[in-house]
């Protein structure tokens, strides 16, 4: 009994095969297809030509060596800028601005066509429209109103990069200002301004505290006058006679000279001489 031979396929099959799996690594490896990740948006080109539209996140067909595709992030980025400029009265004030911003998706073939990468949007278009927007609202204000109008400075800031960065489908998304800085000379007069504000504070607060002083001083003394004179009103020489007898402890002085007597012996003299009869 001879062994059975394993069953092989036809060698056309087996070719053909052969065949799908070489044709497959060959279109992996010439790159014909392109892969757009989340946050991103494609931009297909053929022979360097922008084609229209764009590329969803996904996997894309492209034709070897004639169709490239370039990746733009239409995600929320961060550009942190400090700008030096002129306030209203004349001092240099740098701002520190953070924005964000994004790239319209469906926009993304317009940007590179007209500007180019992310690097080249940032450079030629989102950091001068933010350098503009800071120096033309710092003129409009004094150094030190910067501060105290920190929120109204911010507003302005922020309207005008959003203008200015609309026509190149740019979505202004928040603006910040994080930090003023100030020259030395400018930093020492505002706190030498502060310390003389809150002396002069200081100095209100002791002057109105004497007034309210002197007042309940002057209230006292105007009672107590009114006081004396309802009493003096009120006294009798019957009255004094007996202030003074109840007061009196029942010693005479032993030494009375001149005209110092007490003034209520006689009285007392003249009782007791009246008691007798």
């Amino acid at each position: 009994m001879s062994a059975q031979r394993p069953h092989l396929p036809p060698p056309n099959g087996r070719l053909i095969s052969i065949g799908i799996a070489v044709l497959v690594a060959l279109i992996l490896a010439s790159g014909a297809f392109a892969q757009i990740g989340p946050g991103e948006r494609g931009v297909l080109m053929t022979f360097g030509a922008v084609q229209p539209g764009v590329l969803d996140p996904g996997l894309h067909l492209k034709i070897p060596f004639m169709q490239s595709v370039a990746h733009m992030n239409v995600q929320v980025q961060n550009s942190q800028d400090i700008e030096t400029a002129a306030s209203l009265d004349l001092q240099n004030v740098s701002t520190t601005v953070a924005t964000n911003w994004h790239i319209l998706p469906g926009d993304a073939e317009w940007v590179y066509q007209h500007i180019g990468s992310e690097p080249q949007l940032i450079r030629k278009v989102i950091r001068p429209a933010i350098s503009n927007a800071v120096k033309a609202v710092t003129a409009h204000f004094n150094a030190q109103d910067l501060i105290v109008e920190r929120d109204q400075v911010r507003n302005q800031i922020e309207g005008q990069i959003r203008t200015a960065l609309s026509p190149f489908r740019v979505v202004v998304d928040a603006v910040n200002i994080t930090d003023f800085h100030f020259s030395r000379q400018f930093a020492a007069a505002i706190e030498e301004k502060q310390v003389a504000q809150q002396r002069a504070l200081q100095a209100e607060y002791e002057l109105q505290k004497a007034k309210v002083v002197a007042q309940q001083r002057i209230v006292e003394a105007t009672a107590q006058s009114q006081a004396q004179k309802l009493l003096q009103s009120t006294l009798t020489p019957e009255l004094i006679q007996q202030e003074a007898v109840s007061k009196w402890n029942g010693h005479l002085p032993q030494v009375v000279g001149g005209r110092g007597v007490l003034p209520m012996i006689g009285n007392i003299t003249a009782a007791a001489a009246a008691a007798a009869h």
